[in-house]
């Protein structure tokens, strides 16, 4: 893989990764696009670095989590628990479905379909929210609703469902508040790309072509989730839908 190729890559990584467009998905149609192939262990360093995004644009909640951890923030404390809870449906159905949703980057038409589907969920999310109303928050989030979104964040291994769109589609509709679900979805995130990585980058070099695209995605990452918090606050999060639907039906016309 040249330099364009992939810092391009790790580009559409940075920004698609944390926007709910699917990060796997124009992953699997770029590479598509490029003849570069299936590059599984590729996009799995591109997560990682979009992980680092996370971690820097959070780095205050994650001290928060670290004081808790020493029993010195119950807010970081309950906010540690929620992310154990919801990682659990998460790790169960990447470990018994991994190969099934694997074999699933090799079909763009399957990816196209599940672009729709994503932007229906964040349409609907959207018109039925209860966020406005509920008004939940780390100290008053059910063990139910952790659960809840953990398990649609399983689902999202599918590549073209999004994982940022499904998971704070699922917070929205159970009431978090908008802030609190744009939150928690990300630092969900974070067990989640772990083993993600841990399932794949078994013999995976660096070179520095590689490493180049890696330092695209942490920037365009921390943009991405920039733009994100203004979104989902600002109410605007069924806007990528009619993205989603459009690039959906070009896909399963075209590819």
């Amino acid at each position: 893989m040249g330099f364009f190729e992939s810092t391009f890559l790790g580009l559409v990584q940075g920004l698609t990764e944390f926007l709910p467009v699917s990060s796997s998905g124009h992953l699997v149609i770029i590479q598509k696009l490029l003849s570069v192939g299936e590059q599984i262990e590729f996009d799995v360093f591109l997560h990682f670095a979009t992980l680092l995004a996370v971690l820097i644009f959070f780095r205050n909640d994650i001290l928060e989590i670290i004081k808790g951890i020493l029993g010195k923030s119950e807010a970081g404390l309950k906010t540690l628990i929620g992310i154990i809870i919801g990682s659990a449906p998460t790790a169960v159905i990447g470990l018994l479905f991994n190969d099934f949703f694997e074999e699933k980057f090799s079909q763009p038409k399957t990816v196209a379909a599940m672009w729709i589907v994503t932007g229906f969920i964040l349409w609907f999310s959207s018109m039925f929210s209860k966020s406005d109303t509920v008004d939940k928050n780390y100290s008053n989030t059910k063990i139910t609703d952790f659960l809840l979104v953990g398990l649609f964040q399983g689902l999202a291994i599918m590549p073209g469902i999004s994982r940022a769109g499904i998971t704070i589609s699922a917070a929205l509709l159970l009431g978090f508040n908008r802030n609190w679900a744009f939150k928690y979805s990300m630092l969900l995130s974070i067990p989640a790309i772990l083993g993600a990585g841990l399932l794949e980058l078994k013999n995976f070099s660096v070179n520095t072509n590689i490493l180049a695209g890696g330092i695209v995605a942490i920037i365009s990452g921390i943009l991405a989730l920039y733009i994100l918090s203004k979104i989902v606050i600002g109410k605007k999060f069924h806007y990528f839908s009619y993205y989603l639907w459009t690039v959906g039906i070009i896909g399963l016309l075209f590819l």
